[in-house]
């Protein structure tokens, strides 16, 4: 029984223990990169496209500071 395996940051799967790609993302509303498991490289290309595409659309819209 495995209750703590960690997951896929973009397909939500589990990962095997030693299988995981640990990389370097960027996350929309944090500063910085933080460390996400994920199970392939081709994941991890399709989820730091989509953040980079969230954030280009993102630029602009005010809120409180501006």
């Amino acid at each position: 029984m495995n209750l703590f395996r960690k997951k896929c940051v973009y397909c939500r799967n589990k990962i095997d223990k030693d299988k995981e790609i640990k990389k370097n993302v960027k996350i929309p509303g944090f500063v910085g990169t933080h460390p996400k498991n994920f199970c392939s490289e081709e994941h991890s290309s399709n989820y730091e496209k989509e953040c980079e595409e969230h954030l280009k659309n993102s630029k602009g819209r005010g809120g409180c500071c501006g």
